[in-house]
């Protein structure tokens, strides 16, 4: 039993947006009931980090309590993060921008690659390749979605548009209600626009999706050749970028 005091957020948590209206649901549940499954915490220097639970430590403060529950464990940054996010995506569903947060900061903080950050997480790289790729729509844009209960489908599209673009076809997706295959139409309408953005630009990038088939062909042929070449790909808006790891022997 721990004093609430004592206990402080992990700075690498996986929760960012908060749903007002569960989290009073939670206040009156622990009013009622109290807390029914303990903290998860780990020792620090000034304190305990929580690993697990920061929603029940702050009902739990808001109720005034004097001390909580909690399960001390020991784990490294790295370890506290990923039992967080686990926690999340077992019970506590984050939003897919979370995810995409947590997967981008395993990687960055810990220098570890997709695959890595895969075999941790017990999901596939390619599944956190594409969650990555949601942070390219600014923040405020990712809190508006969020707020009108928009799918990951409809944040998708606007990855094929500038930022300028994401602001307004988002704008006409909440103002006028639009159905995904409405949105996707409207999408299409944007691209296909007359503009300087078009023309050349669109024809160079036609150019570009040739060289990387090109590519994605070369490493599947070596690998049915029974070379195991480890190959990274991450794609934006402006480049496509690849990283390739060639052994020297080929495997048994």
């Amino acid at each position: 039993m721990l004093p609430p005091e004592t206990l402080r957020e992990n700075p690498l948590r996986a929760r960012i947006y908060y749903n007002d209206a569960r989290f009073d649901d939670l206040v009156r549940s622990i009013r009622l009931c109290g807390i029914l499954e303990p903290l998860t915490v780990c020792a620090q220097d000034d304190g305990y980090m929580i690993v697990s639970g920061e929603r029940r430590w702050r009902a739990a403060v808001t109720l005034g309590y004097r001390s909580v529950p909690c399960v001390l464990i020991r784990a490294d940054a790295a370890r506290a993060m990923v039992s967080d996010l686990t926690n999340h995506l077992n019970h506590d569903p984050l939003s897919y921008f979370e995810i995409a947060a947590c997967y981008e900061r395993l990687r960055d903080r810990f220098g570890l690659t997709y695959e890595e950050t895969a075999a941790r997480l017990g999901v596939s790289p390619g599944e956190i390749r594409e969650k990555v790729k949601l942070l390219q729509i600014p923040p405020q844009l990712r809190r508006r979605i969020l707020e009108n209960g928009l799918s990951e489908s409809y944040a998708r599209l606007l990855l094929r548009h500038t930022d300028a673009e994401k602001d307004l076809l988002l704008g006409k997706i909440t103002e006028q209600r639009l159905t995904l295959t409405q949105a996707r139409e409207e999408s299409d309408a944007l691209l296909h626009k007359p503009g300087p953005r078009h023309g050349r630009i669109r024809a160079f990038y036609t150019g570009v999706t040739v060289f990387v088939n090109t590519i994605d062909r070369a490493c599947a042929a070596m690998r049915d050749g029974g070379v195991d070449a480890q190959i990274e790909k991450d794609e934006t808006d402006e480049r496509v970028e690849y990283r390739i790891s060639i052994p020297k022997r080929r495997t048994s």
